[in-house]
């Protein structure tokens, strides 16, 4: 080969190569633009990327949601800012049907125990909501609860979510 080919090659390489990446560059920003990709950096589900999935909410599953009323000013005092635009990544525990008891000093979930509610302040010495109620969940209600932390903020803080409220189904693309 030919220096002046050699060097042609390279050029192609290196236009092909650009083309490639920013064709991923392209294609990320629109998967992350609409929400079709989240990452999670929160320790309620492992760190990831999480892909929007078509299944439908049951138990089992995650889902994203934006902040509940009942948590905002809480979020509100902890960091300054309203919350209105955040979502949080929760697992379902309990769905339609399902009884759930925060009366007592355990979450009950159709009569087992399954956590200790939360403390009446975070780890600042901020006052956490916490949801006090005996219920079954109706047809488009979802219990969120996540064990991976002993003070996780759950529904034992803010209740039950509704269907509407729930932006996705997520699928665990990546995690670490």
């Amino acid at each position: 080969m030919t220096a002046i080919k050699v060097k042609r090659l390279r050029v192609h390489w290196f236009w092909f190569a650009s083309l490639i990446g920013l064709a991923v560059l392209a294609a990320s920003s629109i998967l992350f633009a609409n929400r079709q990709i989240v990452i999670n950096t929160s320790p309620s589900v492992p760190s990831g990327l999480y892909l929007r999935s078509t299944v439908a909410p049951a138990v089992g599953r995650i889902i994203d949601f934006r902040i509940p009323q009942a948590a905002r000013n809480y979020i509100e005092t902890r960091t300054g800012q309203n919350g209105e635009d955040w979502y949080i990544l929760k697992p379902i525990v309990a769905g339609p049907g399902d009884r759930i008891d925060t009366t007592g000093e355990w979450l009950l979930i159709n009569g087992l125990q399954i956590a200790p509610m939360p403390p009446t302040n975070d780890t600042g010495g901020r006052s956490l909501p916490i949801w006090r109620d005996t219920c079954v969940l109706g047809p488009d209600e979802f219990f969120v609860f996540s064990n991976r932390i002993p003070n996780s903020f759950d529904s034992r803080c803010y209740g039950p979510i509704r269907r509407q409220q729930i932006e996705a189904v997520r699928a665990p693309l990546l995690t670490w």
